[in-house]
């Protein structure tokens, strides 16, 4: 009688060895296993080299704690993927938890490749790819002011061109209550990543105007009730809330040009900022937040600013 030989075990099978290796992305549980979603023991593996979808056009990886929370919050259904670092995990459980309902990939990775994926060390251990932060064109913008979806003075930026100006503009309006901000298109930078990390999470509660006629579109707006306010640091009426009261668009212009001859004679005022004269001018994000205080001051005045913590309308 022969005996028969103990079976050897089975070798792993590729995709076995593939789910068992550190850092590689492992798919979300499915529904059958809820519980598995926001343990997050089996499909988060913290070490390695993250696996990195293929970024699209209209897509973007924004990074920074305030930003991703508030991305999470307005746009859930535009998050495509979730990169971050095991010390984020409890605090990002509902959006893991959403991620593996929606059947979307997440990764908790190293903080060395959420650098090399966001492209910063800024990062605060959350990266997120989603599609790109939508912006706004004149009809959208006259469409909300006629519906009455927006609240506060409008604020346009002539010839103002760096990202990070931009960011820190968005912080200081959403703070204000300013109902949007506008630019002339392929002027106003883009919400890059970085501009949106500045922004600590205004970009999403504010809606950014690409305006292909600015004279053209100020001039709709000023036919809509808009006092137009040009702003300078060598001429106009002293800074008041009075001045800023009611509906207006406040112009700010770059630091080196100032706002461009077109806007200033389209301006029904001009006001400046008082000071001692001893620099040219200031930072054009630093005197947007003296000009938007004294807006909400005047704003706050005439019973028109809007509420605390209000949300800025979509489209």
């Amino acid at each position: 009688m022969k005996r028969s030989r103990p079976s050897s075990p089975r070798p792993l099978s590729a995709k076995k060895a593939t789910a068992a290796r550190p850092g590689k992305y492992v798919a979300p549980p499915s529904p059958a296993h809820p519980e598995a979603r926001t343990q997050g023991r089996t499909q988060l593996r913290p070490q390695g080299r993250p696996d990195v979808r293929h970024q699209g056009k209209a897509e973007e990886k924004y990074h920074g704690l305030r930003a991703c929370e508030a991305l999470f919050a307005r746009r859930p259904q535009d998050i495509i993927r979730v990169y971050l670092a095991e010390e984020r995990r409890r605090q990002f459980a509902p959006l893991l938890a959403h991620c593996a309902k929606a059947r979307l990939g997440f990764q908790v990775v190293a903080a060395e490749n959420l650098a090399r994926l966001s492209g910063s060390t800024h990062h605060e251990g959350i990266v997120i790819l989603a599609r790109a932060y939508p912006r706004w064109g004149m009809p959208e913008l006259l469409r909300a002011i006629d519906e009455r979806r927006l609240e506060g003075p409008l604020l346009y930026l002539d010839g103002v061109e760096n990202p990070h100006n931009l960011g820190a503009i968005l912080r200081t309006a959403a703070h204000f209550g300013t109902a949007a901000v506008l630019g002339a298109a392929g002027v106003l930078p883009p919400l890059s990543p970085a501009a949106v990390r500045v922004a600590e999470g205004a970009a999403e509660y504010l809606p950014v105007c690409d305006l292909a006629d600015p004279r053209a579109d100020l001039l709709q707006l000023k036919k809509r009730g808009f006092r137009v306010v040009a702003t300078s640091s060598h001429r106009g009426s002293p800074l008041s809330p009075e001045a800023l009261a009611g509906k207006i668009v406040l112009v700010l212009g770059s630091e080196g040009e100032g706002i461009s001859k077109p806007l200033t004679a389209l301006a029904d005022t001009a006001i400046q900022i008082p000071g001692t004269g001893a620099v040219e001018s200031l930072n054009v994000s630093v005197a947007c937040g003296i000009l938007l205080q004294e807006a909400w001051k005047g704003q706050t005045a005439t019973g028109s600013a809007p509420a605390r913590g209000a949300p800025r309308s979509g489209t």
